[in-house]
């Protein structure tokens, strides 16, 4: 484990850089500054900054060996540690702290995380949806347009002891900070590149093992294929299925709203409640609080206006393959769908040529098409689709049409 191995081996008083602002270098230099280091904060793809007065260079995860400013670093022989151990060695708490990475599922679980919990205790979570207050499987939004970046982690964490929650939970980019008490890794599925390609996303989730703290424990997806404190998944020891939880060779019984997209939540409802079983929580209790469950906004959520019935699928993690899984869902019917990016939000967009295939393929089933997104536009003549800037745009769009029984709103966006 490499916690404490960084900031504390830098004798005397360091000058320590923090790279890329965009990504939360400015809290996490503001942080050390209160704390009496003497850091700044800077700014990496349109300059290079001089480097040599400093001790330690602290960088993202993600940051490609390519960049001027960490190729200086290293050329320089400079110490170098991630923006998540930076994290992890300045923020304490005195809660407990869930800290959930992986492939895909991280928003999902986090968020039925602190449904679960919420129902005896305050619990704050901080995802890509922003910070949240939870009581009683409810929530309301603290604090709006935050990334999911490590840096994030620390107004969190200053949330939960302002709101005097009882629990954290955070969904974090590549990794855990070595902060959590449960650290909870959703999937290895669906791995892919970082760092102008020359890592892989996993090996960074993995900060989640090297940088844990005495005492917590992990909890991972047997798809992780690490030898967890608590694994879940079909090979797992938790594992959900439609209508139970099971924990080992003993089951519960699982009652979900019948419109809940249940594959789409599978891996979540199994890794959080795999996190609530690993943190005390009693079999029955987890079960009890999915009760009805029936999806998150922007989540394949379903609800209905008169005689329309809408798949909420906009979320800033939405993937070409979850449009196809949503067009796979209706099976009759007039359809609509919204589809696209808003790409002024979204660090990484949608796979434009694997999407305009898919809707080249499908177009077919789709009576009113609404393409969103200034990259996706040039598409609308040859798809025969409307186009709009923004997801309320494009829905609005779909609805003021009429025509249209089934409404599938598929936008790759921060909401």
């Amino acid at each position: 484990m490499h916690r404490c191995t960084g900031l504390q081996t830098c004798r005397g008083s360091p000058k320590i850089a923090v790279l890329d602002t965009i990504h939360g270098a400015g809290i996490i230099a503001q942080t050390m500054v209160d704390s009496g280091m003497d850091a700044q904060a800077f700014e990496v793809y349109h300059c290079s900054p001089n480097l040599e007065r400093f001790d330690l260079i602290v960088s993202p995860v993600h940051l490609g060996p390519g960049n001027p400013a960490l190729a200086e670093a290293r050329r320089l022989g400079k110490r170098i540690i991630t923006h998540h151990q930076a994290v992890g060695e300045l923020v304490h708490s005195s809660l407990p702290v869930f800290e959930v990475t992986g492939t895909h599922s991280k928003t999902s679980t986090a968020l039925l995380l602190s449904k679960i919990i919420s129902g005896k205790k305050r619990v704050v979570s901080h995802t890509t949806r922003g910070i949240e207050l939870w009581s009683n499987g409810s929530s309301r939004v603290v604090q709006g347009g935050l990334s999911i970046t490590p840096g994030n982690v620390i107004r969190a964490v200053e949330a939960a002891e302002t709101c005097q929650a009882d629990s954290l939970v955070c969904e974090v980019s590549l990794g855990g900070t070595g902060l959590a008490d449960f650290g909870v890794l959703t999937s290895f599925s669906g791995d892919y590149r970082i760092a102008q390609g020359t890592a892989r996303a996993s090996t960074a989730k993995l900060q989640m093992v090297t940088l844990a703290k005495e005492g917590s424990r992990i909890v991972a997806n047997a798809d992780v294929r690490i030898s967890p404190d608590i694994s879940f998944g079909q090979e797992g020891f938790v594992c959900a299925s439609p209508d139970k939880l099971h924990f080992g060779n003993e089951a519960v019984g699982l009652e979900l709203d019948r419109d809940l997209d249940y594959p789409g939540y599978e891996t979540a409802i199994s890794a959080a409640a795999a996190a609530c079983h690993a943190s005390g929580l009693g079999k029955e209790e987890i079960a009890a609080s999915l009760e009805g469950f029936d999806g998150f906004v922007g989540r394949m959520k379903v609800t209905r206006e008169g005689g329309l019935e809408i798949y909420d699928s906009s979320n800033s993690g939405l993937k070409v393959s979850d449009v196809k899984r949503a067009l796979d869902r209706i099976s009759s019917g007039r359809v609509g769908l919204v589809v696209g990016e808003e790409s002024e939000t979204v660090c990484e967009g949608m796979d434009v040529p694997k999407l305009i295939d898919l809707l080249r393929l499908r177009r077919s089933e789709i009576d009113q098409l609404v393409l969103v997104g200034e990259r996706i536009a040039p598409w609308a003549v040859d798809l025969k689709a409307k186009t709009a800037p923004n997801l309320a745009a494009g829905v609005e769009m779909a609805r003021a049409s009429g025509g249209i029984d089934r409404l599938l709103s598929c936008v790759k966006c921060f909401r």
